[in-house]
């Protein structure tokens, strides 16, 4: 294990996790250990966000790396900058939690646009994944979160194992606001309907991603590469690699909450979807109104996953798909365009046994393919109201989805 880390400390750790002037903060001048460690990437938030983040957990023996980060102008506003810039000067003189503080805000060191939150995640994890390594934090587990979340009480007590994998906590946005909070349950119902329907029909993964919901163990991470230099979409690109090295364990209890808030800081993601449903319920506050798919989209995708399946048993089944039968055309239609040859091929006929040939399907089927399919499936099955989609669903499976979504 320690050389799988030191491999990617040599070889694909950031600078500043290699940097000597690290063991110079006040956090780090005594040797302390710690128990645990949490990554936060922090753009024009508030100077108290880190005290509410944390606020619940006040025995964890915790150390929070806070990257304090920005792009250049004019990709972000003067008073983002400066509000990071005030931002960073604050963490400085911080006494509420032992705390490093990475500057990625004045000039000469600011974030590149399209690397992001992506780069500023792997700059505090790979000073985490360091400092484990060191021995000054003793938990294996490298906690990601954000400044809009609220970590509930037993947050660090609940993974209870050691071995190496990811766990990924759920979550809920919240608000004061009512029209945002009604925002909020709808995206959050409609991304919990998305999840659940892929484990209705056994796809492998079926799990949440979002950045501030994330524990990955430290060799998981440094097998993975660390997180994807990307300005949006980081969390979804690195859960996907993670799962390909260990299936992902998603936690259903304790439950973190996130702030609901409008955004643009990136193309997409929660920030745009709000706004966007916002301006729905603006027309319509029923939410009637508010599109989601059609769960058709997730039969078809499992029938998808069963013909995969069956292909990796006996290169016939990749030959003899019926013909006459709608719904096997449309998923012909689509793996095509997913680009299926690539491995349905004599490679993949190659391999010496079923597992390792299953293996390579569901490798190459993977998140960001299941995504694709679910899109494509709604050039035959487009999007519906998602409140009349939830009363036809089986209600273990709504009832499911709604809890998880906070609605009661």
């Amino acid at each position: 294990m320690d050389r799988v880390i030191d491999h990617y400390l040599q070889h694909y750790a950031e600078p500043e996790a290699l940097s000597s002037s690290l063991t110079r903060q006040p956090a780090l001048t005594q040797k302390q250990r710690y128990k645990n460690v949490l990554v936060i990437p922090a753009f024009a938030e508030s100077e108290h966000f880190l005290a509410e983040v944390v606020s619940r957990c006040s025995d964890a023996q915790l150390l929070c790396i806070v990257v304090a980060n920005a792009p250049a102008e004019p990709v972000a506003t003067k008073q983002q900058i400066q509000s990071t810039l005030k931002l960073l000067n604050s963490l400085k003189h911080s006494e509420a939690t032992p705390l490093l503080m990475v500057d990625r805000a004045t000039p000469g060191v600011r974030i590149p646009h399209k690397q992001g939150v992506g780069l500023a995640r792997k700059v505090g994890t790979d000073i985490a994944l360091r400092l484990y390594r060191e021995g000054q934090i003793t938990s294996p587990w490298l906690y990601q979160t954000d400044a809009d979340a609220r970590l509930p009480e037993d947050y660090f007590n609940a993974i209870s194992t050691q071995r190496p994998g990811t766990i990924v906590f759920s979550h809920r946005h919240i608000s004061a606001d009512p029209g945002l909070a009604h925002a909020a349950k709808l995206y959050d119902t409609h991304m919990q309907y998305y999840v659940h329907a892929l484990a209705v029909q056994g796809s492998p993964y079926a799990y949440p991603t979002l950045g501030s919901t994330i524990a990955v163990h430290a060799v998981n991470y440094a097998k993975a590469r660390g997180f994807p230099k990307r300005n949006a979409g980081e969390d979804f690109h690195l859960l996907n690699k993670l799962n390909k090295l260990e299936a992902i364990t998603w936690l259903k209890q304790p439950i973190i909450e996130v702030q609901a808030r409008r955004s643009t800081r990136v193309v997409f993601g929660t920030g745009p979807a709000l706004q966007k449903i916002a301006s729905i319920l603006e027309k319509d506050p029923s939410g009637e109104s508010y599109l989601s798919y059609d769960y058709r989209c997730f039969e078809l995708l499992g029938k998808a996953l069963n013909y995969l399946a069956l292909c990796s048993l006996d290169r016939q089944f990749s030959s003899s798909a019926p013909t006459d039968d709608p719904d096997q055309v449309r998923i012909s239609n689509i793996l095509r365009q997913l680009g299926v040859h690539k491995v349905l091929n004599d490679k993949l006929y190659q391999q010496p046994n079923t597992a390792q040939r299953q293996r390579l399907v569901n490798d190459w089927f993977d998140g960001l393919k299941t995504l694709r399919f679910v899109h494509l499936a709604r050039s035959y099955f487009p999007n519906t109201s998602l409140r009349q989609t939830l009363t036809k669903l089986p209600p273990s499976l709504r009832n499911e989805i709604t809890f998880q979504a906070g609605i009661v």
